[in-house]
């Protein structure tokens, strides 16, 4: 496949004016960490965490004996690798003997994830978007294609992986619908057509993404619609995890749940009193809350929300085989990782944030057939979107309707069942979008020998 020319003016006005920038910005805030300005600690750990990483994927792609070639996945967080894992598990079904890279930029994604359970052969940080730096990246590594999670484009590991032939695939890809956008600006809009260029083959996660995305792409022929593996994964986490891994099931005991999953404290705030309306005429009903940030301070402030309202509670660091108490109204999870198995415990859930910052993952919930409920605050999420589109989710207002909602499915449970069905069948009806990248791929490979 002959590679493009490089878009000069572009990459002269990235390299000497944004890296420098960005570098001496980097390295500014970690400077302000040390002394003690805590919210730059993830700066300064991804600066730190990055001094060895050449040495490290060295040391790791030299123990690999893999025949077949190289992939290069890359990452930004825990969002993206989400959506990745479902494409590398493809990868080593459709290669069986290929080594997998598999690359973050976000600290708090590559301290959390689990080293046990990762499909891929190699991990390690993507390093600063240098010129050198990319071409060092990009010779040890050796991908015979690479894959771009969403939008954590750095130009000069995609300029360089062009140069040197290297098939492109930008995955679950999306651009925001906000009209007023700076993407629509004439020189911004110039900037992205050259960045998009790079790619060999873009797949937008739908139809309208596809069109926001046409204005981007000077090759149209380039752009498909495959759909979001993030419905790949949500589903496969489903099948995998087991409800009994996270919560004991004396706990459970066959009484009706209502999950809370990622709330932030204004969530809760509309959801504790609703709650409190709802088991008055429901004795039986118990609730999950499960925070964003499950914090020794967030959890202690839900406590005395909850003693306020005559709660009774229990967090599940509390929880034993012998312990087997039966009484408390409300669960506080107060680890991280499980939610997504939580959710499964549920006849009904709610997805937090959307009283706050943004909604969470609906998928997460949908998947387990359940209905899902969320506030106001949805309009960050494209398949809570068209959710209600479709009339298949109701935001709430407030605690008032809420409690309302929840008696309606507690009290009839045909509805219940029904919603939650369609819930399932919104999700499954997306699934399959990391075979079809997969399958763009694997062609684009066969055309570049």
């Amino acid at each position: 496949m002959p590679t493009r020319p490089l878009p000069f003016f572009w990459s002269a006005f990235y390299n000497l004016l944004v890296v420098p920038l960005m570098f001496g910005g980097f390295h500014l805030v970690a400077f302000l960490s040390r002394l003690g300005v805590s919210r730059f600690d993830k700066i300064r750990s991804g600066i730190v965490g990055r001094k060895n990483l050449f040495a490290e994927l060295n040391a790791q792609l030299a123990k690999q004996k893999n025949s077949g070639p190289r992939f290069w996945i890359h990452a930004s967080s825990m969002g993206e690798y989400e959506q990745a894992r479902p494409l590398l598990q493809e990868i080593k079904q459709r290669f069986p003997h290929s080594t997998r890279v598999l690359t973050f930029f976000s600290p708090s994604a590559y301290a959390n994830i689990n080293r046990a359970n990762i499909p891929a052969e190699a991990v390690g940080y993507l390093p600063f978007d240098s010129w050198w730096n990319a071409r060092r990246f990009l010779h040890l590594v050796n991908p015979r294609a690479a894959i771009i999670i969403r939008h954590d484009f750095w130009l000069n590991h995609l300029w360089e992986a062009k140069k040197r032939g290297v098939v492109l695939l930008l995955a679950s890809a999306s651009v925001s619908a906000n009209a007023r956008s700076l993407r629509h600006w004439p020189l911004v809009r110039h900037f992205n057509r050259a960045v998009f260029d790079a790619f060999d083959a873009i797949c937008a996660v739908s139809a309208d993404a596809a069109k926001r995305l046409a204005d981007l792409v000077r090759h149209p022929e380039r752009l498909q619609i495959t759909g979001d593996s993030r419905y790949d994964q949500v589903l496969f986490r489903s099948q995998a995890k087991k409800i009994n891994d996270a919560l004991p099931e004396e706990w459970r005991n066959a009484a009706p749940i209502f999950v809370a999953g990622s709330t932030w404290p204004s969530d809760e705030d509309v959801l504790l009193p609703a709650f409190v309306a709802v088991r008055n005429l429901l004795s039986q009903l118990r609730m999950i809350v499960v925070p964003h940030e499950p914090t020794p301070e967030h959890v202690r402030q839900l406590e005395k929300k909850l003693a306020n309202l005559n709660l009774s509670r229990v967090r599940l660091s509390q929880l034993t085989a012998e312990r087997k108490n039966e009484e408390e109204a409300v669960l506080l999870v107060d680890r991280i990782g499980i939610l997504a198995t939580i959710y499964s415990a549920g006849q009904v859930a709610f997805v937090g944030g959307s009283f706050g910052p943004g909604v969470h993952s609906v998928l997460e919930a949908a998947v387990h057939g359940v209905p899902v409920l969320t506030g106001p605050r949805f309009r960050n999420s494209p398949e809570a979107i068209e959710l209600v589109e479709k009339k298949l989710l109701t935001p709430i207002p407030n605690a008032e309707e809420l409690a309302k909602m929840l008696l309606e499915f507690f009290q009839n449970t045909v509805g219940r069942e029904k919603s939650g069905k369609q819930h399932y069948e919104f999700v499954l009806a997306r699934c399959g979008a990391a075979a079809k990248m997969i399958d763009i791929l694997a062609r684009h490979l066969k055309e570049s020998r």
